[in-house]
């Protein structure tokens, strides 16, 4: 007796319960049965394109970034692709180059997709990070601009940065003019970019212009006093600059008193000492340690008193460098993103990759 003839309709039915049954292991973080279903389906049906692109995006996310971009070019390869199943192919092609980290080929085929779809701010996005990955600040800079000129809420600060970057790279080689360019816009997208003002700041002083230093240094403390911290070294160059001994330790007095601080603490007491106020820099010392005491201070304390002081032994100085190790595991700044802490100040997060989003702990 025949076997019975399994119609059109009921292989569409079967086809479409095995691709279900395959998203839901997908939902339920079931790799491995789910590539093992894909799998049979395109045994049973090889001209199904979206089931060629889950399974190569799966092969993608498990790390098997080689068997992704074979399933993908083959995909690619064929002729009878509709326009949107092209576009959709290249988008998971380039991804798969991005993850095997062949970003001049990811790159290639953004920009490819970019020329297919202008409007489509996901892939501009997408070109923008591997930009920012290859460190190509010109081509970032342009690609930042287009998302921002359309509105793209997220891309302002990014873009304030692309052009701190510029602006760095041309203080490196004396460009002057493409330095106030890059800054100026930087600060007319985003007026509190701290990054950009410091630049701006030491621009200034590299031409010897303390008032105009002095001017971006006051609008920076009012705007972002929270970093009080990173204005201490360029304040103090202005005040050296204009000839103001007096005026740097007034700034340093006020801040002081309105936003304390280990760093501020410390520069007064040195500039006690740089004054011949010897005295006057022991007693504001030992209120420092008796107040709020740090594993900063008492290094700088060790320091300070060693130079002048007969009875400190070889202990003090060992003490020294083990506050000094310590100081170097403190948790200075957080994202306020996503939680990565740092020691040190990044404009851009490591972690996130979002900028100026680094805070003072």
């Amino acid at each position: 007796m025949p076997a019975p003839k399994i119609s059109t309709a009921d292989s569409a039915k079967n086809y479409s319960e095995s691709y279900v049954k395959g998203l839901n292991y997908l939902l339920a973080d079931d790799s491995s049965k789910a590539i093992e279903t894909f799998s049979e389906l395109i045994k049973v049906n090889a001209d199904t394109v979206e089931t060629h692109i889950v399974l190569g995006n799966l092969f993608r996310s498990r790390g098997e970034v080689d068997r992704a971009i074979k399933i993908h070019q083959n995909l690619l390869a064929r002729p009878d692709l509709s326009r949107k199943q092209r576009n959709l192919t290249v988008g998971e092609l380039a991804n798969d180059y991005l993850k095997a980290g062949l970003l001049d080929r990811a790159e290639a085929l953004f920009k490819e997709m970019i020329q297919l779809k202008p409007d489509d701010l996901g892939v501009c996005r997408k070109l923008l990070d591997l930009y920012i990955t290859e460190k190509s600040w010109n081509e970032a800079t342009d690609c930042a601009k287009i998302l921002y000129d359309r509105g793209d809420p997220e891309t302002a600060v990014i873009l304030s940065h692309c052009y701190c970057e510029l602006a760095d790279s041309a203080m490196k080689i004396g460009n002057n003019k493409l330095v106030r360019e890059s800054l100026t816009r930087a600060l007319e997208i985003d007026r509190a970019c701290v990054r950009a003002a410091l630049l701006f700041i030491k621009h200034h002083l590299d031409l010897n212009n303390a008032g105009a230093a002095k001017k971006l240094i006051r609008q920076l403390i009012k705007l972002n006093p929270e970093y009080i911290n990173l204005y201490i070294a360029p304040v103090k160059e202005i005040y050296i600059q204009a000839n103001e001994p007096n005026a740097y330790q007034n700034f340093l007095q006020d801040q002081n008193k309105k936003n304390p601080s280990t760093q501020l603490a410390i520069a007064l007491i040195e500039h006690y000492a740089s004054i011949n106020q010897i005295e006057k820099a022991r007693e504001f010392l030992s209120d420092v340690l008796k107040q709020s005491p740090s594993f900063e201070a008492f290094e700088f304390a060790l320091r300070f008193l060693k130079s002048d002081t007969a009875n400190l032994s070889e202990t003090w100085e060992s003490l020294s460098v083990f506050l000094l190790s310590m100081q170097d595991k403190k948790i200075e700044y957080v994202c306020s993103f996503c939680g990565y802490e740092s020691h040190a100040i990044q404009w851009n997060c490591p972690s996130c990759r979002h900028w100026s989003t680094m805070k003072p702990v």
